[in-house]
């Protein structure tokens, strides 16, 4: 019978050595207990902002220049 492989930390597998001990650091600061916690409040901060927001779908919106006053015809 075949043993089974030990555990395998696949945050520390993944990360490059100066990212996974930049994630120690933060989940240290933060008192983030896990790797997974901390790599989600990561992404999270990453993707959303400090705000909270992505910006919104630029769909329809036009590329000519804005104007600020009334349109004057030639």
């Amino acid at each position: 019978m075949t043993r089974r492989a030990e555990f395998r930390n696949e945050v520390k597998t993944r990360l490059r050595d100066r990212a996974y001990d930049a994630l120690q650091l933060y989940k240290q600061v933060n008192g983030i207990e896990s790797d997974s916690a901390a790599l989600a409040r990561v992404a999270e901060q990453h993707l959303l902002g400090a705000v909270g927001t992505l910006p919104v779908t630029i769909a329809g919106v036009s590329d000519d220049l804005g104007q600020s006053g009334p349109r004057v015809v030639a």
